[in-house]
């Protein structure tokens, strides 16, 4: 009796600890991902906002005030330079800007089947925020030595590394194949 008690326990700790798979949509994007954690998070998915070259997609989930980790999938009009070095150095710079310090290349990955990049860095309060950059659709151009693409993924996540590590490593979009079902906010700057 003891033994299948403990038996039983050690099963009840197993289907505790494990996760499945979370789906959301954003837009006309299906996103799919496994956190594997037991902790309590919501996703939620906001309205798309468009400006003159692209639209934005986003995803949050979250768990209360804890933690979070956005997923912003960009639609540009036109083909855009994906290359990898240029954007590495576009976006170390906009950690910097938006107050992250200690900024480091964390690796380069591979997210969805496509290359990748990650970076790290701490805010004021030396909390440290992971991000991770890639194009759905990126391609070598005939142009000459450049990628192009017309789909980027940013993911930031405020989360420890382990379930930033596994929401990376899980996290699927594709596009589907219902029309969009939320219309974007149009931003139109100010005229001076």
């Amino acid at each position: 009796m003891r033994t299948s008690s403990a038996l039983l326990f050690v099963l009840m700790l197993g289907f505790m600890g494990s996760a499945t798979p979370e789906f959301a949509t954003t837009g006309p994007y299906n996103v799919s991902f496994d956190m594997n954690t037991s902790l309590n998070y919501t996703v939620h998915s906001d309205t798309p906002v468009k400006d003159e070259m692209r639209t934005a997609y986003p995803l949050r989930i979250k768990t209360n005030e804890s933690f979070f980790a956005d997923v912003l999938i960009y639609k540009y009009e036109d083909l855009t330079d994906s290359t990898p070095e240029l954007w590495r150095t576009i976006n170390r710079q906009g950690l910097s800007e938006r107050g992250l310090r200690n900024i480091t290349l964390a690796t380069d990955m591979i997210i969805d089947g496509m290359p990748a990049y990650g970076l790290a860095g701490q805010d004021s309060a030396n909390r440290t925020y992971y991000t991770a950059y890639y194009w759905l659709d990126s391609n070598e151009c005939e142009c000459g030595p450049v990628s192009v693409g017309t789909t980027n993924v940013i993911i930031i996540s405020s989360y420890p590394l382990e379930l930033t590590g596994n929401l990376l490593d899980t996290l699927h979009i594709e596009t589907s194949r219902v029309a969009e079902r939320q219309e974007p906010l149009t931003f139109v700057p100010p005229k001076a």
